[in-house]
């Protein structure tokens, strides 16, 4: 599918949902200018939202600084995201703010072909899908790692597109002090942003923590 065709197609499929467009914004690239993150970032990347989520939504569990301890997990980790799991009295707008990354990977758990299509970003996400594929001791994410088979690059280019006109959208609503567009959760939106974006190498960034989600 061309840049032209997927905008066209994105646009159809919001104006269908209720969804207001900007028929400005500009199209993303083509598939030949874009470079997925390959299985084993896509793998590390989910390791690091495990812990991380798993430190900020179960209180008074030491298992994932544990798990984390070694050098080679830590390493999985952003600065952020170290700062965060290690600490031993985090501040709630922390735990509010790193918990909300389970939307990103659970969209990224979707980008690895873990889970089905997750529909409009309209209702807090589950990780009961996945979570068995985690290590329940401190062994390797072995099974996790043998699972992921990244998915296709158009579908993936697809839902980039599409995530960048309802993040413009959710946007736009709150700039202008509107309630946001029916049917869909501004923060899940948001953390599904981030998550494509990391996976085309939006910018040609690296951290996590640093990758964009202009609209």
């Amino acid at each position: 599918m061309t840049p032209e065709a997927r905008r066209e197609a994105n646009e159809k499929l919001l104006q269908e949902h209720g969804i207001p467009i900007n028929p400005h914004l500009p199209m993303i690239e083509d598939a030949g200018a874009t470079t997925l993150r390959t299985e084993e970032e896509l793998w590390g990347r989910l390791v690091a939202l495990w812990g991380v989520v798993g430190t900020a939504m179960l209180r008074q569990n030491a298992f994932f600084k544990e798990y984390f301890s070694p050098l080679a997990r830590r390493t999985l980790l952003t600065a952020d995201e170290a700062t965060f799991l290690f600490d031993d009295a985090p501040q709630e707008e922390d735990r509010i703010r790193f918990s909300w990354r389970l939307e990103a990977m659970m969209f990224l758990a979707w980008c690895a072909g873990l889970v089905d299509d997750p529909g409009m970003p309209a209702a807090p996400s589950s990780a009961e899908a996945i979570l068995p594929l985690y290590p329940h001791d401190l062994g390797d994410a072995v099974m996790l790692r043998e699972a992921i088979r990244v998915r296709p690059k158009e579908e993936i280019l697809d839902w980039a597109d599409r995530l960048y006109r309802l993040h413009w959208a959710v946007r736009d609503a709150h700039l202008n002090r509107r309630e946001p567009p029916a049917g869909l959760n501004p923060g899940v939106v948001l953390e599904w942003h981030h998550a494509i974006n990391w996976m085309i190498r939006y910018g040609d960034e690296d951290d996590w923590d640093a990758v964009g989600t202009d609209t």
